[in-house]
């Protein structure tokens, strides 16, 4: 405790210091404002720039593999008339060349990934920091909540527009078609700009972080689901402009390019932006438009120890997690057998599977045993933010007062470890649970519920291994907790997903965890790299664990 003790005179000694009296710059305010959100935002924006191009990148090889002399008019054909494929990915428009058959083909995905960013980081930006009551030190200055506002929108947008051109310079110079990259980078842009909007105006409803989140997210899944739903029919084709992500499918990039759905994101992030401001401006700091006024009755539980307070203020989160896996998980259970049909009937794109390694998935079983794959990464990073809670926690100088406690580090830390592992496993069982009931209401009798709980926790081991990566990076480098396994984990993926096709050395490629699960319901579970990959884990648990009970708290 002395080290706090001694905080308030050193603050005080370093008030006395004098200085030269000058005027302060007008716009100071503002500029440190913009100076902390870029250094919030910066690592997620440089990481997903990674990501996104690497993305691209391998969706333009992709195509130059698999149709070397472009889309016939008869694989034109089956993408149109497939109703999961159009529900997926949209009504295929100008798919002939590299650049618009990334556009189609990946599109879909980075918009829904620019979405779901834009709403998580302006909302812990804005509703975020006011809940932890930093926003009130930076408003007892000169500088107006509506200003301060405008100058977090203004870095985020920006940060969607750096990522917006990442995506455009990286398919115009793979693709050479720099015109209707470029729009799709602003597409991408747009998406994300739109969605920081959204996200600052759920922070004007909510006067907490969590509910906040879970409302712009929710908008997120609504404009999905209204994308969805209209892909399917002709005859609805009009109402994509309901929605941020039919406006590229409206774009036409590489064909008859149509400027108004570019349009449609700059009115859309002024409309919602502005009433934001506005009403930001007219309530007091920490109230918000939806807060319960009467007295709340104590609610004690979960106030039992720091695990059970660690669940109490995690469950919400989890909770929407496992929503929206299970309606993913759900939507590709529904589309399997029509995804198999269709993918028998293309030659090119099944010897494409095949040099990916993905040749498994011509068959039911295969190809959900491969999807399970696909949601085990999300998973993964579930597992790391998870963990992040607990640098939260530490961080935030909450972590003083539980210690100052009959609580040893070590309990504390196990308990946030236990919550991630436990969550990460629960995680497994829904996406597990929901591929079967997709499946089976489709009418599909091939997969087996026990095929479906197998295929999900054959990816228990990595569960294991990403939650000691985060725990390890707390207690050696505790502001890289999250950003480790978030990035290791991600690469090491696409390390087993382009080895194969691009011919890397196999000791390159049994560096990734991934490269060595197999591919169960279709294969045996591998029980020796499944071991390893848990010895791992549990070594990197113990190595973290060490590391922090060693090492002096760390809040900044």
């Amino acid at each position: 405790m002395s080290h706090v003790m001694q905080q308030p005179t050193a603050v005080a000694s370093h008030s006395h210091v004098q200085r030269p009296v000058s005027p302060e710059p007008r716009g100071h305010p503002r500029r440190a404002v913009a100076a902390l959100s870029v250094r919030q935002v910066r690592r997620s924006t440089l990481v997903i720039a990674a990501m996104v191009v690497v993305w691209v990148v391998v969706e333009v090889a992709s195509f130059r593999t698999a149709y070397p002399d472009g889309v016939s008019p008869t694989q034109f054909a089956m993408f149109a008339d497939n109703p999961a494929v159009r529900m997926m990915q949209g009504i295929p428009y100008d798919i002939g060349t590299a650049a618009g058959f990334t556009v189609w083909d990946a599109g879909w995905l980075l918009t829904l990934l620019m979405a779901i960013w834009g709403s998580l980081t302006s909302t812990r930006l804005l509703r975020g920091e006011e809940e932890s009551g930093r926003a009130d030190l930076l408003l007892a200055g000169p500088l107006r909540p509506a200003s301060a506002m405008l100058v977090v929108l203004g870095i985020t947008s920006a940060a969607a527009l750096v990522l917006g051109s990442a995506v455009g310079v990286t398919l115009g110079a793979a693709s050479s078609e720099w015109s209707g990259a470029l729009l799709f980078g602003l597409v991408i842009a747009g998406t994300g700009v739109t969605f920081t909007a959204v996200g600052a105006l759920a922070s004007q409803v909510f006067d907490v972080r969590r509910r906040a989140a879970g409302l712009a997210l929710g908008l997120v899944g609504l404009a999905w689901v209204v994308r969805m739903v209209v892909g399917t029919d002709d005859g609805r084709l009009w109402l994509r402009w309901l929605t941020p992500f039919g406006w590229l499918d409206e774009l036409h990039a590489f064909g008859s390019p149509a400027p108004a759905a570019i349009l449609a994101y700059a009115v859309a992030w002024a409309s919602l932006a502005a009433l934001a401001v506005v009403l930001r401006g007219r309530r007091d700091a920490g109230s918000a438009l939806l807060v319960d006024r009467a007295a709340p009755r104590p609610r004690l539980r979960g106030l039992s120890g720091p695990t059970a307070f660690a669940w109490r203020t995690t469950r919400g989160t989890l909770l929407a997690w496992a929503l929206l896996l299970a309606a993913y998980s759900a939507v590709f259970g529904g589309l399997t057998v029509t995804m198999v049909d269709w993918l028998e009937g293309d030659e090119q794109y099944r010897n494409l599977l095949e040099q990916f390694g993905f040749g498994d998935m011509l068959s039911v079983r295969g190809f959900m045993a491969v999807m399970t794959s696909f949601s085990l990464l999300a998973i993964v990073l579930q597992v790391a933010w998870r963990v992040g809670a607990a640098r939260v926690e530490e961080e935030a100088g909450r972590l003083d007062a539980v210690l100052a406690r009959p609580v040893s580090r070590l309990r504390w830390l196990a308990g946030h470890a236990v919550l991630a592992l436990v969550g990460g496993i629960a995680l497994l069982v829904v996406a597990g649970a929901a591929t079967w009931l997709g499946a089976v209401l489709a009418g599909s009798e091939e997969v087996t519920w026990t095929d479906a709980l197998a295929a999900a926790l054959n990816g228990a081991p990595v569960v294991l291994l990403a939650a000691g990566l985060g725990v390890a990076a707390f207690g050696l480098v505790p502001r890289a907790t999250v950003a480790v396994p978030a990035t290791v984990l991600p690469v090491a993926y696409l390390l087993t997903l382009l080895g194969p096709a691009l011919s890397w050395p196999s000791w390159l490629l049994d560096l990734s965890p991934f490269t060595h699960l197999a591919l169960v319901p279709v294969q045996p579970w591998g029980a020796a790299a499944g071991l390893v990959m848990c010895a791992l884990g549990v070594a990197l648990l113990v190595l973290g664990a060490v590391a922090f009970h060693r090492r002096d708290l760390q809040t900044a």
